[in-house]
């Protein structure tokens, strides 16, 4: 449900109230204005104004453009560089900028060419570029293709195709979506997906599907990450992926969760709850609810720490390591199995490291308690000989 200002057939003082300004024009010769309401020949304005009320959310809609050529019989009007702005309560809320513009069924359909600026004027303000812009005002839905890039201070995404819902304040990008996050903290982050679901009011985010990603500063800590259906928020500064999530980083090895993994950008880690796996070269870690600093590259598990490689396993109920330092700390039931002597060492805390020989060489604290079991090899005997 619309009412509109604009050029009626029934209503003359219309008519004279958006042209006053200018000159109604058929080819070169002035037309007297009764004649171009009776043959409804087509004609130029000068100084084109159009008023749209829309009847859901309170929206309204004002157009000008310094010119504009209307045909009665196709009820088209064909607009020179127009300049939009949609109110939602009489507050500006976008502003749209185009080189041309198409007006069909009596301003249902708007359809923008050129190079189309579309500008969400509340903070933060966002930005959207493209080369074409579908519009039904009627339903308040608009559809940009071509070249369609959206900037939200340091987030920017590109796509094939995106619509967005007025009402809603939603974004929707589809096919060759990528966002882009350059933000010092976000590494230059970069995801893939199919489609992606923004919503402008309260920054959050979700792709259904495959999503890939990984940041391109050479600092960067992550190479690549993959998981499915993706939520976040822009302005909170959080993402969420869905298992299985595959993680290769620079400094800590390859990752695969087996639940959610939460990333918080500001912060630079990554968080889950389920069964975390990782391997650098012959060692092998496991545990649950681990977190993964990725600036400070220190890794964290608070439940079913485990270490494996080859000759030996540490096990614990938590354990945090240091990969800068190559410090590590296991606390609560600790054990530590070597095939050597089948050695058996059980503590409530060990700390040591992880040597270039990536062998565990861990000590018990002053005050600690330490046991150690081993089997030594008993002495081969000779066997009994017979006599001559």
């Amino acid at each position: 449900m619309t009412s509109e200002g604009w050029i009626s057939s029934r209503s003359p003082v219309t008519v004279l109230l958006v042209v006053a300004a200018g000159s109604l024009v058929a080819g070169c010769a002035p037309i007297d204005l009764t004649t171009m309401l009776g043959q409804r020949a087509p004609h130029k304005v000068e100084g084109f104004t159009l008023q749209n009320r829309f009847g859901n959310g309170g929206l309204s809609l004002s157009l000008n453009s310094p010119r504009a050529r209307h045909d009665w019989i196709r009820r088209t009007s064909v607009v020179t560089t127009p300049e939009a702005l949609i109110h939602r309560d009489g507050v500006p809320v976008y502003r749209i900028r185009a080189q041309r513009g198409l007006l069909l069924g009596s301003n249902r359909l708007v359809q923008l060419d050129g190079t189309v600026e579309l500008a969400h004027l509340q903070e933060p303000p966002t930005v959207a570029t493209g080369e074409r812009l579908r519009w039904d005002t009627r339903r308040g839905r608009m559809t940009m293709t071509v070249n369609l890039t959206v900037a939200r201070q340091d987030v920017e995404v590109t796509a094939e195709r995106g619509e967005l819902d007025f009402a809603g304040n939603d974004l929707v990008f589809h096919d060759q979506v990528v966002l882009l996050d350059r933000s010092p903290q976000a590494g230059d982050l970069r995801l893939e997906a199919t489609t992606l679901h923004w919503n402008l009011a309260s920054g959050e985010m979700m792709a259904p599907g495959l999503v890939k990603g990984w940041q391109n500063d050479p600092a960067g800590a992550v190479q690549f990450v993959q998981g499915v259906d993706l939520t976040g928020s822009s302005q909170r500064r959080w993402l969420a992926l869905q298992a299985p999530v595959r993680l290769q980083t620079r400094r800590a090895g390859q990752w695969r969760a087996y639940g959610p993994v939460l990333w918080w950008l500001d912060r630079q880690q990554l968080e889950s709850p389920a069964l975390l796996e990782a391997q650098m070269e012959d060692l092998r870690i496991s545990g649950r609810s681990a977190a993964l600093n990725l600036e400070q590259d220190v890794l964290t598990i608070a439940e079913d720490c485990r270490f494996r490689q080859p000759g030996e396993a540490l096990n614990a109920q938590q354990c945090r390591w240091d990969l800068q330092e190559g410090l590590i700390v296991a606390s609560g039931d600790v054990s530590l199995e070597r095939e050597q002597y089948r050695q058996v060492t059980r503590a409530d805390q060990l700390q040591g490291r992880l040597g270039e020989d990536n062998v565990l060489r861990l000590t018990a604290p002053s005050q600690g308690q330490v046991t150690t079991e081993f089997v030594l090899r008993e002495p081969e005997t000779a066997g009994d000989g017979a006599g001559i």
